[in-house]
C-alpha cells in the first residue's frame, strides 16, 4: 500500500510540475491570447489559412504546441517534444 501511495504522490507531483512548465511557457510569450494544446500527437501539424505555421516532429511521446495571436495582428506556433507523454486520452 506504501508504494501504491508514493507512486500517485510522485504522478501528482509530475502531472502538476509540468502542466505548470506548460502555463508558464505560454505566458512567457508576448501576445494577447495563446492556446496550448498539451498532448499533440507526433506528425500533427497547425495549419493557418491552409498553411503549415507549426509541426511536432518529436518521436513516440509527442509534443505540447503553443498557438498565439501576437501584438501586431499576426500568429505565431511553436510545438516542444514532450519527454513522456501524459497520462489519460489525447485533448481534442
Amino acid at each position: 500500500m506504501r508504494v501504491y501511495r508514493l507512486a500517485v504522490c510522485l504522478a501528482v507531483i509530475g502531472l502538476t510540475m509540468s502542466l505548470g512548465y506548460s502555463t508558464s511557457q505560454a505566458q512567457a510569450l508576448p501576445s494577447l491570447a495563446c492556446a496550448v494544446g498539451l498532448n499533440v500527437h507526433p506528425g500533427a501539424r497547425i495549419l493557418l489559412n491552409h498553411h503549415t505555421i507549426a509541426q511536432c516532429t518529436a518521436g513516440g511521446a509527442g509534443c505540447k504546441c503553443v498557438s498565439c495571436y501576437n501584438l501586431n495582428g499576426s500568429v505565431s506556433a511553436l510545438c516542444f517534444p514532450l519527454v513522456a507523454p501524459i497520462p489519460g486520452p489525447p485533448g481534442r
